[in-house]
């Protein structure tokens, strides 16, 4: 975890506890999950899978990420950096 990443845990954890967060699954993430987080995250989900069905790899990318956090203001986080109680 990024020092970047850490500053935002408490706010991770706060909309995790309230369901604020979408799993992608393995299948776009080269076989780990990731979550998205924040109150936009069912926007930024769609998003994220419309980008995905255009791409040629069809591999969640570090652009595709950092797009669609600054657009919807959520964060993207590897299901490592999640706590148990939260994982899928």
């Amino acid at each position: 975890m990024t020092f970047e990443q850490q500053k935002l845990v408490p706010a991770r954890d706060e909309n995790l506890k309230n369901g604020a967060f979408t799993v992608i699954n393995g299948e776009y993430t080269k076989n780990f999950n990731v979550y998205i987080v924040g109150e936009q995250h069912e926007e930024a989900t769609k998003h994220i899978m419309m980008l995905l069905d255009r791409s040629t790899d069809n591999v969640l990318s570090f652009g595709i990420k950092m797009g669609a956090q600054k657009k919807f203001g959520v964060s993207i986080w590897d299901e490592a950096d999640i706590p148990e109680e939260f994982r899928a």
